[in-house]
């Protein structure tokens, strides 16, 4: 009887610091896709559903960022949970990514939208010299090649797809920021080269071989939870993100960014 205790203690000891690990301790997971519609490759980190995560050694994270050397970061939602009272935890790691490079970009998770204070943070984020994309879309310069960056909100409609679009040179490379994955799947008319998206969490708790078991909006195993899909001309990709929401427990599926780069073809 008292090995059978001690090694159900042993196996839950082993089982709470392995979960303490996965939700603790981010990775960078490596993504490299290819375009002839750019001239030098170009480096993207993604940090999707941050929620907040004190656990996140901001430092660890910086250094990270830095070593990528990105030229554009993208904030594909829910960097707050909609609980968040105080923001100054992720308005400081935001701050210090603005050191690594000013060209930073925003698009509102469903965490934000259900804060009180939602739009107050993204006003902080708005000061603090993010871009914000809520419909709209912009294009920039990075190595010489004309980038279009899309941004669409949470919650969408047809019309607010398009208008996200809307005017866009399609002969540039073209990036859509979404937090969620299948609300622009709907939507889509081929026109993006990269959709960017969070919100799955991966399913947070995922099974070999299976993947995630449950994701918000899509239900038991999920066909869009994490990485890399192809949908006609268009790539797809799901960061799992550096965060949790509801339950702050994650197996085999540990927090993550994402360092994404598009290589000339």
């Amino acid at each position: 009887m008292k090995i059978k205790l001690f090694i159900f203690i042993s196996l839950l000891v082993i089982l709470v610091a392995y979960i303490y690990i996965q939700i603790s301790f981010f990775k960078v997971n490596q993504v490299e896709l290819n375009s002839e519609k750019i001239k030098d490759d170009i480096k993207i980190v993604q940090i999707s559903d941050f929620h907040n995560n004190k656990r996140i050694n901001k430092g660890t994270l910086i250094k990270k960022v830095e070593g990528i050397n990105p030229d554009i970061i993208v904030l594909t939602g829910d960097i707050i949970d909609a609980k968040t009272k105080d923001f100054d935890c992720s308005i400081d790691m935001i701050k210090d990514l603005r050191s690594i490079t000013d060209k930073i970009y925003f698009v509102w998770g469903n965490h934000e939208i259900r804060n009180n204070r939602g739009r107050e943070f993204v006003e902080r984020l708005k000061g603090a010299g993010v871009f914000v994309l809520e419909n709209e879309n912009t294009m920039t310069y990075i190595k010489n090649t004309e980038i279009n960056i899309c941004g669409v909100n949470f919650y969408i409609d047809r019309a607010n797809y398009n208008k996200a679009l809307e005017g866009i040179d399609e002969k540039n490379y073209t990036i859509l920021l979404s937090h969620s994955p299948n609300r622009p799947i709907s939507y889509s008319a081929g026109l993006e080269d990269l959709i960017l998206a969070g919100h799955t969490h991966g399913g947070q708790l995922r099974l070999p071989i299976i993947g995630a078991i449950v994701a918000p909006g899509q239900g038991y195993f999920p066909k869009y939870d994490k990485g890399l899909f192809k949908i006609g001309n268009t790539t797809l990709y799901i960061d799992s993100g550096l965060g949790n929401s509801v339950f702050p427990i994650r197996f085999l599926n540990r927090v993550q960014i994402s360092s994404i780069s598009v290589k000339r073809a």
